[in-house]
């Protein structure tokens, strides 16, 4: 199971790394535009249901558009004739560290993204559960009723048949014996519930029904599903559940302005309607369309009602207006966050393989630098002029390999493309070459005692292969074997200690030896760390060989103790 877990780890943390930035900009402008909204005084209800309808729907949106970008800008540089580099690691295919704490920094990060990740997937499964069950409840709550076209009421009055007929949808109606809210479900095939003492007085029916026709042609019961989704996946936002909360209210406000805009309709009729309604219970508050959700709310409406002028125009394309606004422009800044958070990304590192020419044969030490996508490459521009400008002095050569020839070459790592720099062999030009690429300085490894140095020259190796050796255990499997050497500790020394060996093709450690130390016998912990490591080999055109491998591991000490 611990495999598993690390995926899930791995790919929650990559989630946050995405989505964090993206997540606090939709946080701030809903945060302004609410509070602008609260301050905004009488403003008519219609701007205010639109404007958190377009905040709550731009959440979504906003990471739909950055997948959507990074989608397209990966499909458009594909294939493309020039890649990208790849920053991902230096040296080796991952990186050790150990804090001086016993308490393993590695199995804490581990713990506590496989925990959030289960947790918003719990909480994402307990908000659609509770969605699909009211869902359920109104589909046999439907099934029970027995309906009739809206047309075929014969107490239904002119404008509410032509809003009806308007609306271009088949509406049917039922009459329960219980006393309720009436309410409209359905998107397709809407309906409306009404309690059957409405029957007795034809013009509180014919004020009922406005009402919900008016939920209807607004499509108020299909936006309110959406938002519902919106608040499913982002449960633990806070803003979403006021948002959602507050859209009731406006809603309700914004169709008590339709019904009344005409004429036919009595705002005493109308305020008394509300006012019988209050003891009655809703069905299916939560995900239905209630003509009254709250009795709070209910006073609110009433109020307007009465005392404000309900006649003056709606301000339906304006409003409409600041809707499209406030969504195009929160999507989009929430989109944007690549190019804002360019800065977090120049610390990557380039995922590059050092081959140090430890016996002199060849006269050359060589870096291979993988090749990646297309923006990283340009956020690292600056590197690659860097190598570029460095050439007539300290560089050999510098090659591109891509296609089959790379991949025959150096494994399916190259599958995209690889750059081959070979620097002359004195140690100067190496140590340039990679801080020009923004990598540190190596120390030259120290001479092999005799008899070592004869078995690396005489028994062939490889540097890179198709599929490189993959440590069994992963990280953990040495992390457990490494404390904090009190010398080290004591001494306020921290650093990378650079541990090189041979991978056999029995999966073995064979010959390491630090090629860069840091003393405090840091290096000496390190050493017999790696020589318990068990690997899968690495392979070869299908078969195990033998591989040279570099593993860099971090000692830094707690905060607090450097600072002592």
């Amino acid at each position: 199971m611990a495999p598993f877990f690390e995926i899930i780890a791995e790919q929650s943390e990559a989630l946050i790394s995405m989505g964090w930035l993206p997540l606090l900009i939709w946080t701030a402008i809903a945060f302004v535009v609410w509070m602008a909204l609260r301050v905004s005084g009488n403003m008519h209800p219609e701007y205010h249901y639109h404007a958190r309808i377009g905040l709550i729907f731009a959440l979504p949106a906003g990471f739909i558009l950055l997948a959507a970008a990074d989608f397209l800008t990966g499909f458009i540089y594909s294939g493309s004739a020039e890649s990208g580099v790849k920053f991902i690691s230096v040296m080796a295919p991952f990186e050790i560290g150990t804090m001086s704490s016993e308490t393993s920094t590695t199995s804490t990060i581990f713990t506590f993204y496989t925990g959030l990740i289960l947790l918003y997937v719990t909480g994402v499964i307990v908000s659609l559960g509770r969605f699909l069950s009211q869902w359920l409840h109104l589909y046999r709550l439907r099934r029970s009723c027995q309906f009739q076209d809206i047309q075929d009421i014969e107490e239904i009055q002119p404008t509410n048949r032509g809003l009806a007929l308007s609306i271009q949808k088949p509406i049917q109606v039922a009459f329960l014996s219980t006393d309720f809210i009436p309410v409209t479900f359905g998107v397709v095939s809407p309906v409306i519930l009404l309690p059957n003492s409405l029957n007795k007085n034809p013009d509180k029916l014919n004020i009922a029904l406005r009402h919900e026709l008016t939920h209807i042609s607004k499509h108020d019961f299909f936006a309110h599903l959406l938002v519902i989704a919106v608040e499913s996946l982002f449960w633990f936002h806070p803003l979403v559940h006021r948002f959602k909360k507050e859209l009731i209210e406006y809603r309700e406000l914004r169709c008590d302005a339709f019904v009344l805009d005409k004429d036919s309709v009595s705002k005493k009729e109308y305020a008394s309607l509300l006012l019988e309604l209050i003891p009655m219970p809703n069905i299916n508050q939560e995900l239905s369309v209630n003509m009254a959700q709250e009795s709070t709310n209910l006073k609110k409406r009433i109020s307007m009602i009465t005392q404000n002028d309900t006649g003056k125009p709606i301000p339906t394309r304006s409003s409409l207006s600041i809707l499209c606004a406030i969504f195009l422009c929160t999507a989009i800044a929430m989109a944007c966050t690549d190019m804002q958070t360019q800065n977090v990304f120049d610390e990557e590192e380039l995922d590059l393989m050092t081959d140090f020419d430890s016996s002199g044969e060849r006269n050359y030490q060589q870096i291979l630098i993988y090749m990646g996508d297309n923006e990283q490459a340009d956020r690292h521009e600056d590197a690659l002029e860097n190598l570029n400008r460095l050439q007539p002095e300290f560089i050999r050569s510098i090659s591109v390999l891509k296609g089959e020839d790379a991949v025959q070459e150096y494994g399916s790592r190259a599958s995209e493309g690889i750059i081959v720099v070979r620097t002359k062999r004195d140690i100067d030009s190496y140590n340039t070459t990679l801080k020009a690429l923004g990598m540190e300085a190596i120390a030259p490894p120290p001479p092999l005692p005799e008899g070592e140095n004869r078995k690396l020259d005489d028994e062939d190796y490889f540097v890179v292969v198709e599929e490189m050796p993959k440590l069994i255990g992963g990280l953990m499997s040495i992390q457990q074997h490494i404390t904090y050497p009190e010398e080290a500790r004591n001494a306020g020394i921290e650093g990378r200690v650079y541990i090189q060996f041979i991978v056999t093709e029995e999966g073995k450690v064979d010959n390491p030896r630090v090629i860069r130390g840091i003393g405090g016998g840091a290096d000496e912990v390190a050493l017999e760390a790696i020589k318990k490591a068990e690997f899968e080999p690495g392979y070869q055109r299908g078969r195990p060989v033998r591989v040279q491998y570099s593993i860099p591991i971090v000692f830094k000490l707690q905060q607090d103790e450097s600072e002592g």
